[in-house]
């Protein structure tokens, strides 16, 4: 689970700006809370805000420090990344800190970076009551490398030997030390695992721009998915009766497909995968699977929608046959079944892309009413009927607003005094709690005239 997030000098992010789920003492659906290691915190936050003002930046920043651990590597050209509408912010560093929970313990990681070398480096483990543990620290002073010990205890001869080979010769300034320990398989530091596996495996980052892979097969074979879709989509009036897989030869669903295609397609399926290859067509966008039968010939898995007409007539169509809209509910199905039943955390920017204002109200109160979620949702919006407190608790909800430098602020609704009867979308939408556009006089503009110029 994500505690919290800093952000210095990266993006839009000037000065050291903080995003948190922590709760506060608000007694709105309390089946938002969670409760470990003596903290309570939150499974959904949205974050709103006008068109650049940082929004997206808050979720590329952390995308990229993801990026960074799984590569093992800081971003290449890292001071263009640098907050630069101030000239003073381009000679300073970039700094990004997270505290997060996974495997029953509550981690700090911290990393300070220019000049694609590591200037600081430190894994703690966080108690609410009590001395916070140092895992390890590495520091870069004056070109000088050093890491005065690894696992948070006193060290002996023959590993602080190992610590000076390992600052001075194996790991690189611009090489993270917590991808190192993963990546080289030093198994006995627990700690460093857990956290690299919580970038690796718990923490889903999604762009506006997403694509599930392996959709086909995903609804062919979890039944827990396939049933949530065949509830959830046809009650939003899309039209949509059911959805099936329907199985061809390969032949029929690529007339056109010569036998050399399909001999290397046998010979991949045999090598490398016993799930099928899925094959996307970014035209049409609709995904097929080809599986490889018992006597070696293919046949290809589509998704399709059963349409109810008029006077009971059944219509099939493929998924390319499908409005963006319905292709983006069905691409949210995983997301939901993750979030309800996994303790994965998931960061999206503008979950209502291609999704109209009702249907993602709904998805968002399916997620919000569920009392047994797991895992945390937290995404950007521009959706201001989402604004209501049966569905977010004021601490739930953030704003991103630039000041007059520039820069980008984040704060939670839950800093103004506000009642738990309040109209927050109407509040909002009036500019009581800033995170708006501030629109020019359009008329400045002579779009209020009809007088159209003479063409030549």
């Amino acid at each position: 689970m994500l505690i919290r997030f800093q952000i210095k000098n990266l993006f839009s992010f000037e000065e050291e700006t903080e995003f948190n789920l922590l709760t506060n003492d608000s007694e709105l659906l309390p089946h938002h809370k969670k409760h470990a290691n003596g903290v309570d915190f939150l499974r959904m936050t949205a974050i709103y805000g006008a068109n650049a003002s940082g929004k997206s930046n808050f979720v590329k920043a952390i995308a990229l420090l993801q990026e960074m651990i799984k590569r093992g590597r800081v971003v290449d050209n890292a001071n263009d990344y640098k907050f630069k509408l101030r000239k003073e912010a381009l000679a300073k560093p970039i700094s990004l800190g997270i505290e997060l929970l996974t495997n029953g313990k509550m981690y700090y990681y911290t990393i300070t970076f220019e000049h694609n070398q590591i200037l600081n480096e430190a894994l703690i483990e966080t108690f609410k009551e009590g001395e916070d543990r140092i895992v390890f620290e590495r520091t870069l002073v004056e070109g000088t490398q050093k890491i005065p010990f690894v696992g948070g205890e006193v060290i002996d001869e023959k590993e602080r030997m190992f610590l000076d080979l390992l600052s001075e010769k194996l790991l690189g300034k611009d090489q993270l030390l917590l991808t190192f320990f993963t990546q080289n398989n030093l198994r006995e530091y627990v700690d460093i695992h857990n956290v690299f596996g919580w970038f690796l495996n718990t923490l889903v980052v999604l762009y506006p721009s997403f694509k599930v892979n392996g959709m086909v097969h995903l609804f062919d074979t979890d039944s827990k998915i396939r049933d949530f879709i065949n509830t959830f989509i046809p009650n939003l009036s899309t039209g949509i009766e059911n959805f099936y897989i329907k199985t061809d030869t390969i032949e029929k669903t690529f007339p056109n497909i010569d036998e050399e295609k399909k001999r290397g397609l046998v010979d991949e399926l045999k090598k490398e995968s016993d799930k099928g290859i899925t094959l996307y067509d970014r035209h049409t966008r609709e995904e097929v699977a080809i599986v490889l039968n018992e006597d070696d010939t293919l046949s290809t898995k589509r998704l399709f929608m059963e349409h109810l007409g008029k006077d009971g007539y059944k219509v099939h169509f493929p998924l390319r046959l499908e409005s963006d809209g319905t292709k983006r509910l069905l691409e949210y199905a995983p997301l939901i079944s993750d979030v309800i039943n996994n303790e994965r955390v998931y960061i999206v920017d503008e979950i209502e892309r291609s999704v109209h204002p009702m249907m993602i109200k709904e998805l968002i109160k399916k997620i919000s009413s569920d009392t047994t979620a797991q895992g945390q949702l937290i995404f950007t919006t521009h959706e201001s009927c989402l604004l209501d407190q049966e569905i977010l608790r004021p601490d739930e909800i953030w704003f991103t607003q630039k000041d007059m430098g520039g820069a980008t602020k984040m704060y939670s609704l839950s800093d103004f005094n506000i009642s738990n009867t309040a109209t927050v979308e109407n509040d909002y939408l009036n500019g009581r709690y800033g995170g708006i556009p501030f629109l020019s006089n359009l008329k400045e503009l002579n779009w209020h005239t009809n007088d159209i110029p003479n063409q030549k």
